[in-house]
């Protein structure tokens, strides 16, 4: 089997793992598949012949952001590529996205249920036309997360974001948005836009994922597993079983982030 890219890998400093991975599991009832370090990421990596991750973590307050993107640079190498963390509220953000273009970042992380934001607010439109201008990606959660109530990043609030801000290259999670498959057909579906196939496979039917799919475009979707709420090896295996090529299956484990990423 091909190697994979991870696009959506969620870690955390070894003094703060578990606790964070207790909460986080906690809140949403769920099970986490590692612990969240560095060190646990990488051995699960190489079990199931995952060549890179992109890290992301998630500032809930503004005066974390800094700490958080020093700490992730800090983790960078040739198979672990930090996306930054970003949050809407802080007084600095601007100059926050300066500083970690200046890095060397190629993304930001955002949710809009932990940083209470939809994605269609003018801010947030404000925000995404400085990520596009400075040729960051945006990786942004989409539909349910098992810990809130409120959807706050619906599909169609995803697609007025990107159409306000049509240069932003912009991932969205789960496919487009968790349990939201049929608004994302409706309202997302064959747009300038990369999904990546985290949490998915498990809980959408293999003929859904496969229409969404190739009604989408096999080139504008990403393997990732948002670590540690899937096992790697399982959302690989899940994969294949799509029905999908094996030409396709590959662009989506690697080919299309490598492009995106402008890897080697």
């Amino acid at each position: 089997m091909t190697y994979a890219i991870d696009v959506h890998v969620h870690v955390f400093p070894d003094e703060l793992a578990d606790r964070a991975v207790a909460s986080l599991a906690a809140a949403a009832n769920i099970k986490s598949y590692g612990t969240g370090t560095i060190r646990d990421l990488l051995e699960r990596m190489d079990r199931a012949n995952v060549r890179r991750a992109v890290l992301v973590s998630i500032a809930t307050r503004p005066a974390q952001v800094k700490k958080i993107n020093d700490w992730l640079w800090k983790q960078r190498g040739e198979r672990l590529i930090p996306f930054a963390a970003i949050h809407p509220d802080d007084p600095e953000l601007f100059d926050e996205i300066r500083r970690v273009k200046a890095m060397g970042f190629k993304g930001v992380k955002l949710h809009p249920n932990y940083q209470e934001f939809y994605p269609d607010e003018e801010r947030i439109i404000e925000l995404g036309r400085a990520l596009a201008d400075a040729g960051l990606i945006l990786l942004l959660h989409g539909g349910v997360d098992w810990a809130f109530e409120e959807v706050k990043a619906s599909p169609s609030r995803i697609a007025r974001l990107k159409e306000a801000v049509p240069a932003l290259t912009l991932i969205v999670a789960h496919l487009g948005g968790y349990e939201r498959w049929m608004e994302v057909e409706q309202t997302l579906v064959g747009s300038d836009i990369y999904f990546d196939v985290s949490f998915t496979l498990p809980y959408l039917k293999i003929d859904d994922f496969f229409r969404i799919a190739r009604k989408h475009g096999v080139e504008k979707l990403l393997f990732g597993t948002d670590y540690p709420w899937q096992d790697m090896a399982e959302g690989i295996a899940l994969l294949s079983e799509t029905g999908l090529t094996e030409e396709e299956l590959t662009a989506i484990l690697h080919g299309n982030a490598e492009r995106l990423l402008n890897l080697d």
